[in-house]
């Protein structure tokens, strides 16, 4: 195990890098060879630098909010090259919504409730990360409706529940 300080930096360069490859991501083709190894390095970012956070035992506030940060910047860029090409039903547009609306409020309220922004990292969360992280690589496959069903369903239980959490205290 490295030491303390080692441990800290190298989780943190971890989530650094998962920004900095946003620009290239941004700058390639989507659904290209280039485009997926810059995706598989970003998502294997983000699965190792909690993982190591937890085992090296170096988890911080700072870290928390810079894998966060980290985070949305990604989902940012995968969306934005990703997006255009997804070819979802009425209805699972609508799902992604009422999503959204949940988090926005889970948002308010964790501000409400504890008077700071509040990013919860519960298995229902990590797991829904994981589920969208395999199954954007399903685009443009005849099952990629299906799958996305599942993901939507899982993410809305993983909302609700940190909605609950949150105002459980």
């Amino acid at each position: 195990m490295p030491s303390r300080d080692r441990g800290k930096l190298t989780v943190n360069i971890l989530s650094v890098s998962r920004i900095v490859l946003c620009l290239p991501l941004l700058l390639v083709d989507a659904m290209t060879v280039p485009f997926w190894v810059l995706y598989v390095i970003g998502g294997t970012t983000d699965m190792l630098d909690g993982f190591l956070a937890r085992r090296w035992g170096v988890e911080s506030k700072f870290g928390d909010r810079l894998d966060s940060l980290a985070d949305f910047v990604f989902v940012l860029a995968v969306g934005f090259k990703l997006f255009p090409l997804l070819k979802l039903p009425t209805a699972l547009w609508m799902m992604i919504v009422l999503i959204a609306l949940v988090k926005i409020v889970n948002a308010i309220s964790a501000y409400i409730v504890k008077h700071k922004m509040v990013f919860l990292h519960t298995k229902a969360n990590k797991l829904t990360g994981f589920l969208l992280f395999i199954g954007m690589m399903a685009i443009g496959q005849s099952y990629f409706v299906p799958v996305a069903w599942m993901i939507a369903c899982f993410a809305l239980f993983a909302a609700i529940q940190e909605g609950h959490i949150i105002r459980s205290g």
